[in-house]
């Protein structure tokens, strides 16, 4: 993968025009499933299983969420299988 710079998860204000709830429900789901990937517990099995999903329909999938928000579901998983640094999963202050 070349070095550019992949898309950020912090979606939530949908393009700039406002807050989006859904957004940052959506964007909340797919960072804690990065955190339970990145623990050494029984829950990075779990998120294993949610980033392979094949579910398209689901609101809260993972393939659902990444094309609602812009992005290509595989490209975001190879990229978070990948990292060659923990991602980082904290909220920045506005």
């Amino acid at each position: 993968m070349s070095n550019k710079k992949l898309p950020t998860m912090d979606m939530s204000y949908h393009g700039g025009r406002g807050f989006n709830s859904v957004h940052e429900l959506m964007r909340a789901i797919v960072l804690r499933a990065i955190e339970d990937y990145n623990s050494s517990s029984d829950l990075r099995e779990e998120a294993v299983s949610y980033f392979e999903e094949d579910e398209e329909d689901h609101i809260f999938s993972f393939r659902f969420i990444c094309r609602h928000l812009g992005m290509d579901p595989e490209k975001t998983k190879w990229a978070i299988f990948n990292a060659t640094h923990r991602i980082s999963t904290r909220r920045r202050a506005a």
